[in-house]
């Protein structure tokens, strides 16, 4: 179900809380923190980071472009199943224009950050590459039908996804203030009417003409639904896939994992304290939106906790 306002300001104050504890713990208190490796990072950046890298790796040494036409799909593609890898890398690989990758990637990072603090770097990377392959799809899908034989088309660019972000964004924060166009204060959900309705009317009164771009309206469209139907049903898709893009899951669960633990003389607090820790390294890992609600009820306590020992120290 679309988050309430009341439930926004009840997911703040918990994110502030969390905060809090985690100042309070000793291990997170080291002022000589190392930089973050990739695996650390925000999705969102390390998207940005392969995206850019691609696209410059393409410009300066690819000579006739031959990692763009590597990644990228084509219609001819769809009858050759060894081929159907180029679903997902298509999103990857961008035009020569500069402005193809530039505006794609300033909406992911603008965007996407808030996002993913909302669902957790491995459910936004779910997120974002199941949009990526969707987008494919439906354009396959227009290729096949209504599309010539005779006539060869081609996909690429990680607009489908990074609209998918917006509007996930954006049905998130409908009222927050953005820039149009980098001048006009709007609130944000004038943003997503205007991505919707804009690619509506060019989808409608666009025609795709051989031998030059074409931009791929249907794809922003169905990222657009793909977004709304996963924040209207409230879907995880960790849940349906939950080793999806996590390589190291399944070996983890043979592993044993640390356990956090603090001096602390009262025992009655120590379950507490313990499953805090964890729930912590949960939403620091996942998101708060993995949460239950029993488990906030848990992190309330704990921070309650966590202050309490604060003010005797």
């Amino acid at each position: 179900m679309p988050s309430s306002p009341v439930g926004i300001a009840c997911r703040s104050a918990l994110r502030v809380k969390l905060l809090m504890a985690l100042h309070e713990r000793e291990y997170y208190r080291d002022d000589r923190r190392p930089p973050l490796h990739f695996a650390e990072r925000l999705m969102v950046t390390n998207l940005v980071i392969l995206n850019v890298a691609i696209y410059l790796i393409d410009t300066f040494l690819g000579g006739e472009h031959w990692l763009q036409n590597a990644l990228s799909l084509s219609s001819a593609d769809l009858a050759k199943p060894w081929l159907w890898w180029k679903f997902l890398t298509y999103g990857f690989a961008h035009h020569s224009d500069v402005a193809h990758v530039f505006w794609n990637m300033l909406g992911l990072w603008m965007f996407g950050r808030d996002v993913e603090m909302v669902y957790g770097r491995r459910e936004f990377l779910r997120i974002y590459v199941l949009a990526v392959i969707l987008g494919s799809a439906v354009w396959a899908l227009r290729c096949l039908m209504f599309g010539s034989p005779q006539v060869e088309h081609v996909l690429l660019g990680a607009s489908g996804a990074v609209t998918a972000v917006i509007l996930l964004f954006v049905l998130h924060y409908p009222k927050r203030t953005i820039l149009l166009m980098f001048v006009l204060p709007v609130p944000a959900w004038v943003l997503g009417a205007l991505v919707i309705g804009g690619n509506v009317m060019e989808m409608v009164g666009s025609q795709p003409t051989p031998g030059r771009q074409n931009i791929a309206f249907d794809v922003h469209l169905a990222g657009a639904a793909f977004a709304i139907l996963y924040f209207r049903f409230g879907w995880s898709l960790g849940g349906l896939l939950p080793a999806l893009f996590s390589p190291r899951s399944s070996w983890k669960r043979f592993q044993r994992k640390p356990r956090l633990r603090i001096h602390d003389p009262d025992p009655d607090d120590g379950d507490v304290i313990e499953e805090g820790d964890r729930l912590l390294i949960k939403v620091h890992r996942e998101g708060e939106a993995s949460l239950t609600a029993k488990e906030r009820r848990v992190l309330e306590a704990y921070s309650r906790r966590m202050r309490e020992k604060h003010r005797h120290d």
